[in-house]
C-alpha cells in the first residue's frame, strides 16, 4: 500500500466516522424536522398526538442507527487501514534489504 493510498483511505474513514457522529448527534433536531415534515403532509396538518410522537421517535431511532453503524465502519476502516500499512511497509522494507 503507498503512501497515497494510505492517506486517501484516512481521509475517507476520517470523513465516514465525522458523518456518523454528525447523525447521531443531530438525530433528535433531524428527527423533529421529520416529524413536523410528515405532520405537514396530513390532511389539515392534524394527526393523533401519539402517532406524531411515534413517528418523531421513529426519526429519530432511525438517524441514531445510521450514525452509528457509519460511526463503526469508519473507525474499522480506519483501524484496517492502519494496520495494512504497517503490515506492507514491513513486508517492503524486508524484501529491499
Amino acid at each position: 500500500m503507498s503512501h497515497e493510498h494510505f492517506k486517501g483511505l484516512s481521509i475517507f474513514s476520517s470523513i465516514i466516522v465525522i458523518a456518523g457522529l454528525v447523525l447521531m448527534f443531530s438525530s433528535i433536531y433531524l428527527g423533529i424536522s421529520f416529524g413536523d415534515s410528515w405532520l405537514f403532509r396530513q390532511e389539515n396538518g392534524i394527526a393523533d398526538t401519539s402517532q406524531y410522537n411515534m413517528i418523531v421517535e421513529t426519526y429519530k431511532n432511525n438517524f441514531v442507527i445510521m450514525g452509528s453503524i457509519l460511526f463503526g465502519v469508519g473507525v474499522l476502516s480506519a483501524i484496517f487501514t492502519y494496520y495494512t500499512y504497517v503490515l506492507f511497509r514491513k513486508v517492503e522494507n524486508k524484501n529491499t534489504a
